[in-house]
């Protein structure tokens, strides 16, 4: 008999770094399997059954711990298979897990150092007692973090991982813990900063990118904290195959300008991602959750990486945090969107387990949901009604912004044209909301929801055609279109033969691929071929003349 430890993940894409990182650091025999949250427990819980294992482990997130928990009580409920969780959503409250879902052992923190222990006391009755960061119905040991992290092994090289690593997403750490202490972060129980060798990250990189990976994303709370960042950074350029994506979580505030200036010097366009957490620019709420932000370094720093060009960048705002009302909040979010970053993450207050907000919920007069991920209800600064206003933001940013459907020319068009930002988005929520499910919008949808709505807003024509524009070069191939389209035989022909006379081109080719629409002053015509698109433009008065 083997132990089974089990990830079960957000999405088919992502790997779970937590359960190969057990495998690889256990002088035992480990299996491990990855599910996804949208897989059939039953099935789960058949497959493990079948394994019928010395005990399973589940590594626990919020995005997770509602399937582990109806998993785990079938497994208990039928089974005698002893279960053992770990993972942050168990760490800092680990009675309410051992009492609710009737589980063995509770792993707290790291398990690198405690997996072994685990093993031997289920081979050969060994002791817990003395085993670090754990809690069970009769020993409760304190949080141990691993001081040196080069005496870990990595989870990256797994000869069986190889085939999956161009399509999943490789995490990648430089480091563990954060040097910050906001209230509502469960990085902040953290005790240390500690930081892996530069050659060990090194070397997992190089690995990654010689087997084909595409995506890699450090798991760093805060990659710039971390001084040996810019060797890291040069070895990334040097060695990074082209259309690589390397993203890392970054303070904003504290980013040296040297740095900046080097990537952008340096570094291909589109090669590193930075995503940096604002989310609130009102001080008197940073100072009640413990972040110290200055904002206007903080703008400065990203006005330089957006004008620079180079770097793709995501910032994140969080609605619910202590005495920010609605129109704070408001406020807030015109701040960050006049920026004008390609995505800005809405999110809402969750209060973790074990994080000092969640203790002091009362405070703030906060009601939350009572199960994963712990979502705000309200508090005393915002109702349910303030929240759904600030959701129905969230729907349209995303679906109109986020998903990069318009490129920048939605961006240019909110920031030329509007000064509540926040209000564009909601009255643009609210125009398509009662008859269109903004949800599952397919492009031509999205792209006709947004002209629409322009021009009941009485946007002029001239943005309104760059709107359609952008449309027609997004395309690799003949579009459906969302705008008026010419059927009319005659003039399709003379304009389509226009186009072959004066541009050279094969005239059934342009009938069978091409899309006429009504543009400026006369008409564009988008030829799509193997190529990309063509774009050519007809002015009406030729046509007329029959020339």
């Amino acid at each position: 008999m083997k132990p089974l430890i089990v990830g079960i993940n957000a999405k088919y894409i992502h790997s779970n770094n937590a359960i190969r990182l057990l495998k690889a650091n256990s002088i035992h025999s480990i299996d491990i399997v990855d599910y996804t949250i949208k897989d059939d427990i039953i099935l789960i819980y058949d497959e493990i059954r079948a394994k019928n294992p010395l005990f399973v482990g589940f590594s626990c997130y919020i995005w997770n711990i509602e399937v582990v928990k109806k998993i785990v009580g079938m497994i208990k409920k039928n089974t005698n298979i002893p279960v053992v969780l770990g993972g942050p959503e168990v760490s800092y409250d680990p009675d309410y897990f051992l009492k609710t879902m009737n589980v063995d052992i509770i792993v707290k923190g790291e398990g690198e150092n405690v997996i072994d222990s685990i093993i031997d006391h289920y081979l050969t009755g060994t002791t817990l007692a003395d085993t670090p960061s754990i809690s069970t119905s009769t020993v409760n040991t304190p949080i141990t973090e691993i001081e040196n992290l080069d005496i870990l092994k990595s989870p990256h090289f797994f000869p069986e991982d190889i085939p999956h690593i161009p399509n999943k997403i490789a995490y990648v750490e430089s480091s563990r813990g954060c040097p910050y202490r906001c209230s509502y972060c469960i990085s902040s129980l953290e005790k240390h900063v500690r930081f892996f060798s530069v050659s060990s990250v090194k070397n997992n990189l190089k690995y990654l990118f010689d087997n084909g990976v595409k995506t890699v994303k450090f798991l760093d709370r805060t990659f710039n904290a971390n001084t040996q960042a810019p060797s890291i950074i040069d070895f990334i350029i040097a060695y990074a195959p082209e259309n690589t994506s390397v993203q890392f979580e970054m303070t904003g505030d504290t980013l040296g300008e040297a740095l900046i200036d080097h990537i952008h010097k340096h570094a291909p366009a589109g090669l590193f991602r930075f995503e940096i957490g604002i989310q609130s620019t009102n001080e008197k709420t940073n100072t009640l959750v413990g972040r110290h932000q200055n904002n206007n370094r903080l703008f400065d720093n990203i006005e330089k990486i957006i004008n620079r060009g180079k770097i793709d960048l995501h910032l994140d705002l969080i609605a619910g945090l202590p005495e920010e009302n609605l129109n704070r909040f408001k406020q807030t979010f015109n701040e960050v969107y006049n920026l004008g970053a390609k995505e800005l993450q809405l999110g809402f207050l969750k209060m973790l387990r074990g994080t000092r907000i969640r203790n002091e919920a009362g405070k703030f007069n906060y009601h939350f949901d009572e199960n994963a991920p712990y979502e705000i209800i309200r508090n005393d600064h915002l109702d349910e009604d303030d929240l759904a206003t600030i959701r129905n933001v969230e729907t349209a940013l995303n679906i109109f912004h986020n998903k990069g459907y318009f490129n920048d020319t939605l961006l240019t068009i909110v920031l030329d044209n509007y000064k509540d930002y926040f209000d564009f988005f909601l009255r643009l929520y609210d125009h398509y909301a009662e008859d269109h499910p903004l949800k599952g919008y397919q492009i031509e949808d999205v792209y006709g929801g947004v002209h629409g709505f322009l021009m009941h807003e009485g946007i002029d024509n001239d943005t309104l055609d760059n709107l359609k524009m952008t449309y027609l070069r997004r395309s690799r191939i003949k579009p459906k279109g969302y705008f008026e389209k010419i059927h009319d035989k005659p003039l399709r022909t003379k304009l389509l033969s226009h186009c072959a006379k004066h541009h050279d081109i094969d005239l059934n080719t342009l009938y069978k691929h091409s899309l006429i629409t009504p543009y400026k002053k006369g008409y564009a015509i988008a030829l799509y071929t193997p190529d990309g698109p063509r774009i050519m433009q007809v002015e009406a008065s030729k046509i007329g003349s029959g020339s």
